[in-house]
């Protein structure tokens, strides 16, 4: 494999990677502070429980603030799994084949009941065009620069009139105009 390829395999899986918080309670950084941070409550409610229930007559007040405590962690071990960047990058194949649009209300999560990724598509997401229709997702918020670059196309520019399959004198017109789109919105 030559390094011109390394570097089109690997710009290929970035533009297709998809980050999130994907079943981050197996593993990944931040992902044992996860699973700690699930525990505590409940462990905490069944401790308190305890206590309550071996003798109700006993006074509850010295329990609360150290059982409190407890029940906080989690919140405070949690922001401290997001800090490490518990941020995972998957790869889903098909996926990218819904076009991008910003204000798109999609959602790509995992599900750990079904071991599955699972894409939930709202109103916003079906595009209507004439008597066709084709169904958006919507990579986030990004800039020209960084769907330029990664994704290929910029926000707004339509491409009517141009054949994607014809010759690469068809193309160097697409990537001018591109270009130039570009230039005038980020000067």
């Amino acid at each position: 494999m030559t390094y011109g390829q390394f570097e089109w395999a690997m710009e290929a899986v970035h533009s297709r990677a998809f980050r999130g918080d994907f079943g981050a309670l197996d593993g990944g950084k931040g992902g044992p502070l996860r699973k700690i941070a699930s525990l505590l409550l409940p462990l905490s409610a069944l401790a308190f429980g305890i206590v309550y229930a071996t003798d109700p007559s006993v006074e509850l007040e010295p329990y609360f603030l150290p059982l409190g405590l407890v029940a906080a962690l989690p919140t405070i071990l949690t922001i401290a799994a997001d800090q490490q960047g518990s941020k995972e990058a998957v790869l889903l194949p098909l996926i990218d084949s819904a076009n991008h649009l910003q204000e798109a209300d999609s959602a790509i999560e995992y599900d750990p009941a079904v071991d599955a990724f699972v894409l939930s598509l709202g109103k916003k997401c079906l595009v209507k065009e004439g008597e066709r229709a084709q169904v958006c997702i919507s990579y986030g918020v990004r800039k020209d620069s960084e769907l330029l670059l990664n994704y290929g196309f910029l926000r707004g520019v339509i491409m009517k009139g141009f054949d994607n399959n014809v010759g690469d004198e068809n193309r160097n017109e697409i990537r001018e105009l591109v270009a130039g789109q570009f230039v005038r919105r980020n000067p």
